[in-house]
């Protein structure tokens, strides 16, 4: 799983900083920077307040962090299709 790939992504889809988006989760910057690098694993409450400075629900930055054959059940086709209605719902908020 990559959460710090999923916050990064996320982040750009919303098009805020991560000065904006620590500000707001109330962490550093550089250190949602090592969260967006994988340089850190972040608690489930960490990914909770990011989601929340993002205005994401935790289950789609979950969703959008799992790598191939981590979404059991779900074809290749179907998961990029979530991905891509999650990230466009992302933009349009």
């Amino acid at each position: 799983m990559k959460i710090g790939k999923a916050l990064k992504l996320c982040r750009s889809a919303r098009d805020l900083s991560l000065e904006v988006v620590a500000e707001r989760a109330g962490i550093s910057t550089s250190y949602l920077s090592r969260l967006e690098n994988d340089k850190r694993e972040p608690s489930l409450a960490l990914i909770g307040k990011v989601a929340e400075a993002l205005n994401i629900p935790v289950p789609v930055v979950v969703f959008l962090a799992a790598e191939p054959g981590e979404l059991k059940g779900m074809d290749k086709q179907t998961e990029q299709r979530f991905a891509d209605l999650a990230l466009g719902l992302i933009r349009q908020q």
